[in-house]
């Protein structure tokens, strides 16, 4: 099938974020909202802060990475920092100037959270500060797993750690052993250069937010990279020229057909709607009900109406199958994290009840985004964990619209 990355605008409350779409045909796969007044990516990027105050009884520091800007850093979370002004021998006095990498964005009244752990990620490897191990993604098959971490051993700076990502699994070993090398000499370029920083400097500016979503894709799986936005495309352009290892720059479009728009031609407006609805129909008729709410998200799974008694447990399968693989669409599509509970229709047998949990076990299997599914409990239900990577769907029409 035919994959694509599309980037474009929609009308939206009176607004025109940035939509990032994977498409797959023409259903869709994942979208995210980027605010039109979206300020310079802070995700990521990393800073010289100064820590502002301790709270020893909540475990963190309040870090100004910008005059009147905070973020927060549990103390935990402090290892091998990178100082660009230590006042004392304590770990971390008020008053204390390093380095801190921003790991999630700011969220309602919570400030954004911070971390020591260093770390730049390419489309195939993250170089990392924090611990000098190499380690591979265990979504890749085994065989290939040990080779390239054979591969990445020879190739780690020991100043450094080393992760090989997903998208890995189907690189060439050249295209992978240069991406390490040009991480490694950036990380290296900003600890040499970082003492002699200012406060408050930008000492690594993360890229756009659509170039770090687009590297969280498998890029090989891509067939195309398509926006109808200009300086999107020069800034992907620039992106590819630099990173001439991603390969990019073969796929990468710029869809100039003034008579149709884009997010027409892959029904993105219309999808996100559907995607934004509470219940969901399947083929079978039957239908899903998703409710998140504030601690977790709830689906509850509802038969078709036309269930024959005679047959029912196992049409009741069929139903919960066709329900699960759904379900896993659903989740990485609305962008749903946290915990999450599914009510399926209830079956009498523990077959049913083990091939049902392993057919979503495989179907969440190809989500990038990390999902376990944990168990049925003693009520029938199944628990569910996803990731939490940014704000689901919903949340982020709120904010852009």
């Amino acid at each position: 099938m035919s994959r694509r990355f599309v980037i474009t605008r929609i009308e939206l409350g009176g607004r025109r974020p940035l939509i990032c779409a994977v498409c797959e045909e023409h259903q869709m796969l994942e979208v995210n909202l980027i605010p039109e007044d979206e300020p310079p990516q802070i995700l990521n990027s990393i800073y010289v802060g100064r820590v502002s105050q301790i709270v020893k009884n909540i475990g963190a520091a309040f870090v100004e990475i910008a005059k009147g800007e905070m973020c927060f850093l549990p103390l935990d979370d402090l290892r091998d920092p990178v100082y660009v002004k230590h006042i004392s021998e304590k770990p971390l006095v008020q008053g204390d100037e390093l380095l801190v990498q921003i790991v999630r964005e700011p969220v309602r009244t919570k400030d954004a959270q911070a971390t020591t752990r260093l770390s730049l990620a390419g489309v195939y490897s993250v170089v990392t500060n924090a611990d000098c191990r190499v380690g591979v993604s265990a979504k890749i098959p085994a065989e290939r797993r040990n080779r390239l971490r054979e591969l990445a051993a020879k190739a780690a700076d020991d100043r450094f750690g080393l992760i090989v990502r997903t998208n890995a699994g189907d690189a060439d070993d050249e295209v992978l052993l240069q991406e390490i090398r040009m991480l490694t000499e950036t990380f290296s370029d900003i600890l040499s250069h970082a003492k002699g920083r200012s406060l408050y400097s930008i000492v690594y500016q993360a890229p756009p937010e659509y170039i770090r979503l687009l590297q969280n894709q498998p890029l090989t799986q891509l067939s195309e990279v398509v926006t109808d936005e200009p300086a999107v495309f020069s800034e992907l352009a620039a992106y590819a020229k630099q990173y001439p290892v991603t390969g990019l720059s073969d796929k990468l479009h710029l869809y100039a057909d003034t008579q149709y728009d884009l997010h027409k031609l892959y029904g993105i407006q219309v999808q996100m709607e559907h995607a934004l609805q509470k219940k969901v129909w399947l083929k079978s008729g039957a239908n899903l009900v998703i409710e998140p709410t504030e601690a977790l998200t709830v689906i509850d799974v509802n038969s078709s109406k036309n269930v024959k008694k005679r047959r029912q447990e196992q049409q009741y399968l069929q139903v919960n199958l066709e329900a699960a693989k759904e379900i896993a669409r659903q989740l990485r599509l609305r962008n749903l994290s946290g915990i999450i509970i599914i009510d399926f229709i209830d079956m009498d047998t523990d077959g049913d009840n083990e091939r049902l949990l392993a057919a979503m076990r495989e179907y969440v299997r190809h989500d990038p985004v990390k999902t376990e599914v944990v168990d049925l409990t003693k009520l029938g239900l199944m628990e569910l964990t996803r990731k939490k990577m940014r704000r689901p769907l919903h949340e982020q029409v709120q904010k852009s619209g």
